[in-house]
């Protein structure tokens, strides 16, 4: 018999209740998004032990910095993976928003229109590749590697490697993405509010829980009279926008950024989707596991070079924590289905 201690003394639970608890923590707390969780606890021990340094004031408003950005480009990443897609336009269209801000962005410019017009460029790239792969069902490695080869040569004939003359983002702007409180930079504050919309909007609101039902499946979700190429393209604007703030707060915090400052998002955003334990088939996911997943990349980095780790060596090793958190992933999912089964057994349930 199950029972459950309240104020009252034990009081009987049927078992079907009991199954129910079972199945809400379930779907509140799916055994993929804890991945990331767990990596970022094992490598705060590592750094506690063997770089210390890596948790330090600077250190700390580095690695935020970086992560801040890193998870405002993996956000856009993540809808499009949300809808069952993939984007390797990323660090084209974050260098296009930050040549934007530096090529017009001089002094006695007025940033209220630079930043509107950068973040308007991204959208607009968005809207683009969403018309091709949503509208003209064309694959969407392919368009999108068709826009990061147009996006790329068309800044470097324009603006050729530095973005102007002097290659500096406006002092406004540097200023403000160079802030910090208490260590933590303003990116990350930036990314932790837009985070917060995100979720809410994702799971609060009719337009966005329809973004994972188009991602989950589409034909349905139009059975369903559910707007699909409307859902589609309104979520690659969106994603435009988010890798359009990223350009923006990065090269305020760079300073000095030319046409390879988005190149470490290319690869960067599908890991840290990964590691964060969203579907690449599409369908629901979890915001908050996607910022750890970019604190703990961009951490594992730092901890990597202070400690004294080469280059080919930390590379290495982030493409193995990739397998080993993605392996993770897949073992507690399993390992999770086991639980399940043994709770079916003993509350006389049939498997299923």
């Amino acid at each position: 018999m199950t029972t459950d201690v309240t104020r009252n003394g034990p009081t009987y639970i049927p078992p079907a209740a009991s199954q129910n608890r079972l199945t809400d923590l379930k779907y509140r707390f799916p055994a993929r998004y804890l991945a990331s969780w767990g990596a970022l606890l094992l490598l705060l021990l590592f750094a506690v032990v063997i770089a210390p340094a890596s948790l330090g004031g600077n250190s700390v408003r580095v690695v935020s910095a970086l992560a801040g950005v890193l998870a405002l480009a993996a956000m856009g990443q993540m809808l499009v993976v949300m809808l069952g897609a993939i984007d390797l336009s990323v660090s084209a269209v974050v260098a296009a928003s930050a040549g934007i801000v530096v090529h017009y962005g001089v002094p006695g410019a007025n940033l209220w229109l630079v930043i509107p017009a950068a973040l308007v460029l991204s959208m607009l790239i968005g809207i683009v590749n969403g018309f091709f792969i949503c509208v003209l069902r064309l694959n969407s490695i392919i368009v999108t590697l068709a826009t990061y080869g147009i996006v790329t040569g068309g800044m470097l004939l324009w603006t050729g490697v530095s973005f102007s003359l002097t290659g500096e983002a406006p002092e406004q702007l540097q200023q403000v993405a160079q802030w910090s409180l208490l260590n933590i930079n303003m990116c990350f504050m930036a990314a932790l509010i837009v985070g917060l919309i995100l979720a809410a909007v994702l799971s609060y609101t009719r337009a966005g829980r329809r973004v994972a039902q188009v991602g989950s499946n589409p034909r349905a979700a139009n059975a369903l009279g559910v707007r699909v190429t409307l859902v589609q393209m309104s979520t690659f604007a969106a994603v435009g926008l988010l890798y359009g703030i990223a350009g923006v707060l990065v090269a305020g915090f760079i300073g000095t950024p030319d046409i390879s400052i988005g190149a470490p998002y290319q690869l960067a955003t599908v890991t840290a989707v990964a590691i964060a334990g969203l579907t690449f088939s599409g369908g629901p996911t979890s915001v908050a596991s996607l910022l750890v997943s970019c604190v703990f990349l961009q951490l594992l980095d730092q901890a990597l070079v202070v400690a004294g780790f080469p280059t080919g060596a930390r590379i290495m090793i982030q493409g193995f924590t990739l397998v080993v958190a993605v392996a993770a992933i897949t073992i507690s999912q399993y390992g999770l289905a086991g639980i399940r089964r043994i709770a079916a057994l003993q509350l006389g349930r049939p498997l299923k």
